[in-house]
């Protein structure tokens, strides 16, 4: 954990809080981990240590270790999420490749009718 304090630039001084394990790690290392090409969706998408899947993962300033504080985070988390519509769904017209998984809204933006 020092060694995320001890990152040079203040935005990479944020860990990538798993909500379905506990191990630590930086979000920049966990974001690089995602970005792989060298696993299969399934194990990127899985911690890198206990390979327990995580759907997401949140950018925290704090690495918190109490299950109850980190239940009141990710519940927070999904609350602000929630309301970004999803791009994929708005992209697609309703189809997201997340389904259920997905932690943003699922709504298409109002149409317009045109004035006559």
């Amino acid at each position: 954990m020092d060694r995320v304090y001890e990152k040079p630039l203040p935005e990479e001084r944020l860990f990538g809080i798993l909500p379905n394990c506990s191990h630590a790690y930086c979000v920049g290392c966990i974001r690089k981990w995602r970005r792989s090409r060298d696993f299969q969706s399934t194990v990127i998408k899985a911690c890198p240590e206990c390979r327990i899947t995580s759907s997401y993962y949140i950018p925290h300033k704090y690495w918190i270790s109490d299950v109850g504080e980190k239940e009141k985070l990710i519940r927070a988390f999904k609350a602000r999420t929630g309301k970004i519509r999803c791009k994929f769904f708005v992209r697609t017209r309703g189809h997201c490749p997340f389904r259920s998984d997905c932690i943003y809204l699922h709504e298409l933006p109002a149409v317009r009718l045109p004035r006559h």
